[in-house]
């Protein structure tokens, strides 16, 4: 049987001390502390990422947006009237419009020593990306006709296609859609157009609305047409 100072030795000697290992208890305590950070570490990573692709999102639907909006902005500030064989007003530069698409006579991206005018269409498909749809005019006698082949590019989506125009009399007062678009009285008064350009953040075309994690970019802009002749609204 060992003496009292003989263990009290053994106690206090670093040698004996070390040959003793860990305990289950100092094992458990370190376990759950290292548990700890790593939850916390995870934690952080997982925010970071989800700030960052939230962050990276927003990028692309703003570039998006500003793409549709100065595409449409360029082709409509440049419309102007198309002359007719047969008649002495020309037709309204809108040759259709409805909220969600739109035809019209423009004199975008033409030479300036031999203007010619192009039609153009601004139409959004089931997945919600918008298309311009171009057909160049040639010269048919003294007027110019739109019978050559259609070039398309997409500008870009998914884009919430419900109020995408909204078109405007000199006044600033809606012009209302028909059933079947704007009627050639309506095509004539309309003065100005309203672009309310919404991207989703969805795969598909999503709402306006922010609902279900949505988080749209929009931007809106009024878009004049200083070319126009507006017949029958003289007072």
């Amino acid at each position: 049987m060992s003496s009292p100072m003989a263990a009290l030795r053994r106690r206090l000697d670093p040698a004996a001390k070390a040959e003793a290992g860990v305990s289950l208890v100092e094992l458990i305590v370190v376990m759950f502390i290292t548990s700890i950070v790593l939850a916390i570490v995870g934690s952080m990573f997982i925010n970071v990422a989800n700030v960052t692709s939230n962050a990276n999102g927003t990028n692309t639907r703003n570039a998006v947006a500003a793409n549709v909006m100065n595409a449409m902005t360029k082709v409509i500030s440049t419309a102007s009237n198309n002359a007719v064989s047969g008649q002495d007003d020309p037709d309204p530069a809108i040759v259709s419009g409805t909220a969600s698409a739109l035809t019209i006579i423009s004199y975008v991206d033409t030479s300036p020593t031999n203007p010619m005018p192009t039609r153009v269409t601004y139409r959004v498909d089931s997945a919600g990306q918008v298309f311009e749809d171009r057909v160049a005019g040639v010269v048919s006698g003294s007027f110019f006709v739109f019978t050559g082949a259609t070039t398309s590019r997409p500008l870009g989506g998914p884009i919430v296609s419900s109020g995408l125009f909204t078109y405007l009399n000199k006044v600033g007062d809606v012009v209302t859609p028909g059933a079947t678009g704007l009627s050639y009285a309506q095509r004539n008064t309309v003065a100005s157009i309203r672009l309310n350009v919404v991207i989703a953040n969805t795969t598909t075309t999503g709402t306006a609305t922010g609902t279900n994690g949505n988080d749209p970019v929009q931007i809106t802009n009024t878009v004049g047409m200083p070319n126009l002749i507006l017949t029958g609204t003289d007072s």
